[in-house]
């Protein structure tokens, strides 16, 4: 299957942090930021991973949507990449400072 992202999205160097994980039993909410060259963009996100494979939805705001197309980069096309790397483990977190919490507590 042919990939619909651009050769240029190859070439970014994302960086992706997570701050706060909540586990429930089907879904968990994520917390944290990411990075592109020196912008952050800090996001939330839901990650399911039952029925139909891992799947995540991340949100960011409006301003930082707006932020990465002034960057010359289409905003859909990098939270895809950024679900992406989430799901394959591609992250950084500290384990002393992040805060894992279950959505019982």
């Amino acid at each position: 299957m042919k990939s619909n992202i651009p050769e240029e999205y190859d070439k970014i160097d994302f960086k992706i942090h997570i701050k706060n994980v909540v586990e429930g039993a089907v879904a968990s909410k994520l917390s944290g930021f990411f990075s592109i060259g020196n912008n952050t963009v800090n996001f939330r996100a839901v990650a399911f991973g039952r029925i139909g494979g891992q799947n995540i939805n991340i949100k960011i705001s409006e301003t930082k949507y707006n932020q990465i197309k002034k960057m010359g980069m289409d905003p859909e096309i990098v939270l895809s990449l950024i679900q992406k790397k989430i799901i394959e483990g591609d992250i950084t977190f500290d384990e002393k400072d992040l805060k894992r919490r279950t959505a019982m507590e």
